[in-house]
């Protein structure tokens, strides 16, 4: 017996040394395959089945115990139905491997970009809210110099022409003057090159100053030789002294200043076309931008006044052979107007997938930000509340060569750090929180970024159930992780099981511990928020929810009252997505507590696959509502002798 067990105790070390030799291949081609939280799982469960092999395989010689002898064989068929499930994952991402990388999205020539610039607190964001019609909701406004630091873009429209607007922090040469100058510097430098037109915004009623000079001396060496450069004065909202205001910057030698008011919209009309105008004349951007206007007043012209007058687009000798009949007919004067028609429609935009940064002040989000876009699109810094308005970063991942499928758009929306709520006073930082929670609400996928060497706050569990109950799929983001010391092998396997303890409103999103500052595993958020929409968008079919519903209330009855009154289930289907939401069709509504709640969304995840990354909606319906409403409104409420009103006769006695 003993030497049977001695060749069984040879043989599972032969065989051991073997499986640990193919177990630690599957590891290291795992840690080389795509950003897939499919990958990231079999990983750690491969991880786990080795520590169970080797735990199996330290034995002493002299004999082997049949429950180390099973141990050993259950590690192994461990490590074999991993190996299927790699070639099966294999076999999913060899799919994946003709995708191109992700870039920045080139930004399209059909919309030009203006650029407002100026010296600090003198307009630029209210003027920005102004023209693009964005003034509840859009850039932060405040009687305060410094309010805007990083370059913000906003879509307009303006005589069916659509553009960009890019609004930037205050200019200041002197680095003394303001904080963070020389970084709010560098951002208006970036637009300043990205745009086709270029606004420099003053204050009317302080007048002229150094700093305008300064500004306006840079803006006519360097700047007008490629691009138009307009002044507007603002804060000039009376028709009488607006030009008398406006009158002493015709000594920045940038051409007419148009008296305007931000608050008022009084000039903006004339400012932009005379804007249009110059970057026609200028060529800065795409041919023709600018022109639909005039275009469709000459084809209504040519329409209406058909052989009788001139138009301002032809020549002589085209005039001349249109008045005796040698022109254009009358149906392609008709086709001239149906096109300048068809220019006004809008252009097809791609659908995106909004990615909102969420997260206290000071954990990382503008750095995630930077090393996701590749160059400082966000100022960082070591103090708190740097970040004040909402940033937006586009990413694009191209289409896989020879498929006809559209480029998948990522638009990551870094917010401000979002404090307690009675920390928070009424003013600037007020309305940079609002924007903040604005951006989960419009997000598809929500990164909540956490401080991995502070662990979980309370602020943290709140910002987690906001996110969870205003169903937007989610991603943790532990970041700092480079930061954490005295890490082992078990210091990953620990960090998961706090962090879903101390969060569990979010239990069923996935962990991923990175590193913004050396960018250690921030590629596999793009992995993540592909999971994540997924999960998100997914449909279940009716039959198959029915039956995960009668396993689960076979297993678990529904609650019941002491009164012997018992809940009862009928049936449930999926009636919408982002978030999936389910409808629980029940006798009574109110005997469905929120632990059974919990109980049948624990079940449907764990009978489901798909539903790892983002929230389920349940609703409960009662199978009888309208009778129920019916005798509350005859019969009033319980305990009042019935003083509700007769129905179908409300003024009856």
């Amino acid at each position: 017996m003993n030497q049977s067990f001695s060749h069984s105790n040879t043989k599972s070390k032969m065989m051991t040394s073997i499986i640990v030799t193919l177990t630690t291949t599957l590891l290291y081609h795992l840690s080389l395959s795509s950003n897939n939280i499919s990958a990231f799982t079999l990983q750690t469960s491969t991880s786990r089945s080795v520590r169970r092999l080797n735990h199996a395989e330290k034995v002493k010689d002299n004999g082997v115990s049949f429950e180390k002898y099973n141990q050993f064989n259950i590690a192994s068929s461990s490590i074999t139905k991993l190996m299927v499930a790699m070639e099966d994952f294999n076999e999913v991402d060899a799919s994946k491997t003709n995708q191109k990388p992700i870039r920045r999205q080139r930004r399209s020539k059909k919309v030009p970009l203006i650029a407002i610039v100026g010296r600090p607190n003198v307009g630029k964001s209210a003027l920005v809210n102004r023209i693009a019609g964005t003034q509840s909701g859009g850039a932060i406004v405040a009687d305060e110099a410094g309010i805007t630091r990083d370059r913000t873009y906003r879509h307009a429209e303006f005589l069916g022409e659509n553009f960009q607007l890019v609004d930037t922090g205050g200019l200041v040469f002197d680095d003394n003057d303001a904080l963070f100058a020389k970084e709010i510097r560098e951002q208006a430098m970036i637009a300043i090159e990205e745009a086709s037109g270029v606004i420099l915004v003053v204050d009317g009623q302080v007048g002229l100053s150094n700093m305008d000079q300064e500004l306006a001396e840079f803006l006519r060496k360097e700047v007008t030789k490629d691009l138009p450069v307009h002044v507007a004065v603002n804060k000039c909202e009376s028709e009488k002294t607006g030009q008398l205001a406006t009158s002493e910057f015709w000594s920045l030698g940038l051409g007419e200043p148009f008296a305007v008011s931000a608050l008022h919209g009084v000039g903006t009309a004339d400012l932009l076309e005379t804007m249009f105008d110059s970057i026609a004349e200028k060529g800065s951007a795409i041919q023709g931008f600018g022109t639909k206007a005039k275009k469709l007043e000459e084809a209504k012209i040519g329409v209406k006044n058909m052989n009788k007058k001139r138009m301002k687009s032809e020549t002589d000798d085209e005039y001349f052979m249109r008045r005796y009949g040698l022109g254009p007919t009358e149906e392609t004067v008709e086709q001239q107007y149906q096109k300048a028609i068809n220019a006004f429609d809008d252009i097809e935009q791609m659908e995106e997938v909004n990615i909102a940064i969420i997260g206290r002040p000071n954990v990382g989000k503008s750095s995630l930000l930077n090393t996701l876009f590749g160059s400082q699109r966000a100022i960082v810094s070591d103090m708190a509340g740097t970040t004040r308005d909402s940033i937006d970063a586009v990413m694009e991942r191209p289409a896989p060569e020879g498929s006809d499928e559209p480029p998948t758009i990522y638009r990551f929306i870094d917010t401000a750090g979002i404090r307690r709520k009675g920390k928070v006073e009424f003013g600037p930082e007020f309305f940079m929180v609002n924007r903040a929670l604005r951006a989960i609400r419009r997000a598809d996928v929500a990164l909540l970024v956490l401080d991995a060497t502070a662990g979980v706050t309370e602020q943290d569990r709140i910002l987690a159930q906001k996110i969870s109950d205003d169903g937007r799929a989610c991603v943790l983001v532990c970041n700092k992780w480079d930061a954490v010391v005295n890490k082992d092998s078990s210091t990953f396997d620990e960090s998961v099981k706090f962090f879903r303890a101390e969060l569990p409103m979010v239990r069923w999103a996935p962990i991923l511990f990175t590193s913004a500052a050396t960018g250690q595993r921030c590629g596999k958020i793009y992995g993540a928020v592909d999971e994540a929409i997924k999960a998100h968008r997914k449909r279940v079919k009716t039959a198959v929810l029915n039956e995960v519903l009668r396993d689960a209330t076979l297993w678990q009855p529904p609650p019941s009252k002491r009164n012997g009154s018992q809940a009862k289930i009928y049936y449930c289907n999926q009636v919408s997505t982002r978030p999936p939401t389910i409808v629980v069709f029940c006798n009574d509504p109110s005997m469905i507590n929120d632990g059974y709640r919990r109980y049948l969304d624990r079940k449907f995840r764990e009978s489901l696959e798909g539903f790892e990354a983002t929230p389920i909606r349940w609703i409960f319906r009662g199978r009888r509502a309208r009778d129920m409403a019916r005798s509350k409104s005859m019969n009033g409420n319980p305990g009042d002798g019935g003083a509700g009103t007769s129905f179908p006769f409300p003024y009856a006695d």
